[in-house]
């Protein structure tokens, strides 16, 4: 093997031919970047579907449990037969609903989630993202996502209408719902959805806002272990029988999630057909400089060179192309996704083109995760299709018979 090898690296570094040389270099470059494309985009990916999966379990909770019959009035007692169940580690209650925010000659709808402060930090992140003020209503405060406060122009300290779609009766006829709130604070989750569209309120302002007594909307719940979640949705509904509903993190954007599997998944096969395309490029490479050592080959195997090492210098320059290609890939690869957002914000600076709008894509940063699996998985797939690119041309090399490789020499 040293014997093909050294003379494989010698065909392969040789200077003589320029066309030769350049056919060589863009083979490397090509399964580069191949390679680097790759490692970027499902890095991209990966950190998108953990991204995602963070502020979902940051905003909201493990498991949440609904009453089939609309707001639930028991669920104190169903909260202590839950607690009991193995595995589940805190509940705590909570009401949603929609409603109008007036402010400045401004108005938007928004979400509003009441919640239980001391509670609700046992089974979600929420005071993590809080940048103003605190998790401490004082009454009938409200906490704002930042990018609803700026749309408002609200800043802390500031009192605005929640206008709730609830009506009361009076003499003179059905009220609309109106709570002056100030805003005790103030976060930003990094999703763009829900910091525009969201805002929390004690549990006593949102019962309030929304007629139901001393009912709630449903129960949050969090367990010892994120991958738990999906057997304990199982058991808890054998627990609470067919009068509550009991959904996973995974059941809040299930069609997100599926998307973002499948487009990894479908992203990987058609990306790697840019490495095909280097792949194939390879065998031109080699076809031509297997007409081009016609001679040498006839002379090595007049000198007692067999067939099988004759294909096998030829298949180890392919091997070593692969390599080379791969190595300089995965360096560029990694730093360019490891360095994305910076990249990305000077692209932005000298064109003026925002390349990751946070409207569109959930989070105001690219997120980007470089996991050594996907790095493994994708320079074994370029190096093998880079030796199988190189079968072809070295089986016609090692066809060449020593009387007519030199007949015209």
């Amino acid at each position: 093997m040293r014997f093909e090898l050294f003379i494989s690296w010698r065909y392969l570094s040789s200077m003589r031919k320029q066309s030769l040389l350049l056919n060589r270099i863009f083979s490397v470059v090509g399964v580069g970047a191949g390679v680097m494309i790759l490692i970027v985009v499902l890095s991209v990916m990966g950190g998108f579907e953990r991204e995602l999966e963070e502020k979902l379990m940051g905003t909201f909770s493990h498991l949440t449990i609904h009453s089939t019959r609309g707001n639930m009035h028991d669920y104190q007692e169903v909260l202590d037969r839950v607690l009991l169940v193995d595995g589940v580690t805190a509940g705590a209650p909570f009401i949603t609903g929609q409603a109008l925010l007036r402010a400045h000659g401004k108005a938007m709808g928004f979400v509003v989630r009441g919640i239980d402060p001391k509670k609700e930090q046992e089974v979600s992140a929420i005071s993590r993202y809080i940048v103003k003020g605190g998790l401490d209503f004082q009454g009938d405060g409200i906490i704002l996502g930042e990018e609803l406060s700026k749309r408002l122009g609200l800043l802390e300290g500031d009192v605005a209408k929640i206008i709730s779609p609830s009506q009361v009766q009076t003499p003179s006829g059905p009220v609309q719902i109106v709570v002056e709130s100030e805003v005790v604070g103030i976060f930003d989750s990094g999703m763009y959805e829900y910091d525009a569209n969201m805002a929390y309120v004690s549990l006593d302002t949102a019962q309030k806002l929304f007629r139901i007594g001393g009912g709630v909307s449903g129960l949050s719940l969090s367990t010892d272990k994120l991958e738990k979640a999906h057997d304990l949705k199982k058991s808890l509904r054998v627990l609470l029988g067919s009068s509550y509903r009991v959904l996973g993190w995974m059941d809040l954007n299930p069609t997100l999630f599926s998307a973002v599997k499948m487009e990894k998944k479908v992203m990987f096969i058609i990306l790697i057909f840019i490495i095909l395309v280097a792949a194939l490029n390879i065998i031109s490479t080699l076809i031509m400089m297997v007409m081009v050592k016609t001679k040498d080959i006839g002379i090595l195997k007049a000198l007692g060179c067999s067939s099988r090492s004759v294909m096998t210098i030829f298949t180890l320059e392919g091997f070593i192309i692969g390599v080379m290609g791969v190595i300089f890939g995965v360096l560029a690869g990694v730093w360019f996704a490891a360095n994305i957002n910076p990249i990305a914000d000077f692209v932005g600076q000298v064109t003026g083109f925002q390349l990751f709008p946070s409207d569109v894509y959930y989070f105001d940063r690219i997120p980007a995760d470089i996991f050594m699996k996907d790095v493994v998985v994708i320079s074994l797939c370029a190096v093998a299709m880079s030796i199988c690119a190189a079968l072809y041309p070295s089986w016609k090399a090692s066809r060449l018979k020593p009387v007519e490789a030199l007949r015209y020499e």
